[in-house]
């Protein structure tokens, strides 16, 4: 194809594009449940996160880069591709969909929209231009059919940013919008080892709580809205969920005499 792979992750590294392996591909899709029939990626790279579906389930991407879809094309079955930019020229926008999985480009710049543009003018602001973010996910929002579920993995400075991103993160969470709040350790990423968040979008919720879990200490806890208003609207996981770190009790005795055991070896040498 006349291009290098490890040439292209680099240079998709310096734009925040990060590489989302099996092991959390299929995590991610656990949010999603199993009888889905359709799933859409705003922006499926080679397909990785689509990959973890079944062969009967269509699936729908969009790609910046058109190599990146050339692959997603020749190792997905029963998928349809669109080769642009998702937040400029957004395909498939007849359409909304049950099932979202998305792991956009961390933090990167994007031109502010049109006014004309629909998935954007309800939001009380829009997502500054440094930052594309939260871009992205009202554009996931807007695609997300009235009993849809998306699962977006991002930059956990989305959870707790203030100025836009603030306002925004607040009217999402005062429409009830979002389900799940999940803290990703790092090691999951060939290109990087940071922790990420995965934010699970639902509109039809029963209930105003938001459920926070901790990945990396097996931790949950189901947070009231109340709550979270209290605390400035911050989505942190750190914020709802604390723990201890476990010690390792030491006897004081044995310690004592290991202690005189290695002055004595010391004295002797």
């Amino acid at each position: 194809m006349g291009y290098s792979v490890k040439e292209i992750r680099k240079q998709f590294k310096s734009k925040g594009v990060f590489y989302t392996d099996e092991k959390l591909s299929r995590y991610i899709k656990s949010f999603i449940g199993d009888d889905v029939r359709e799933v859409y990626d705003p922006t499926c790279g080679n397909g990785s996160l689509l990959s973890v579906f079944a062969d009967d389930v269509k699936k729908f991407g969009q790609e910046i880069n058109p190599e990146q879809l050339e692959i997603a094309k020749e190792m997905l079955v029963n998928f349809t591709g669109y080769a642009g930019d998702t937040l400029k020229a957004p395909a498939f926008m007849e359409r909304k969909f049950d099932a979202i999985v998305a792991n956009p480009p961390f933090s990167i710049k994007w031109s502010s929209p049109s006014e004309a543009d629909e998935r954007f003018k309800n939001a009380p602001t829009i997502p500054t231009e440094s930052k594309a973010d939260y871009a992205f996910i009202l554009h996931i929002l807007y695609m997300l059919s009235e009993h849809g579920t998306a699962a977006v993995l991002n930059f956990p400075g989305v959870l707790y940013r203030g100025g836009r991103e603030g306002e925004i993160r607040k009217w999402i969470i005062q429409n009830n919008w979002i389900e799940k709040v999940v803290h990703i350790e790092g090691g999951y990423f060939e290109d990087t080892a940071i922790s990420t968040a995965l934010i699970v979008f639902r509109k039809n919720k029963s209930t105003t709580n938001i459920e926070f879990i901790d990945h990396e200490r097996n931790l949950s806890r189901l947070v009231p809205i109340s709550e979270i208003e209290d605390n400035g609207y911050s989505l942190s996981v750190s914020s709802y969920i604390s723990f201890e770190e476990e010690k390792e009790e030491v006897d004081p005795l044995e310690l004592k005499n290991n202690i005189h055991k290695h002055i004595f070896n010391n004295l002797k040498s």
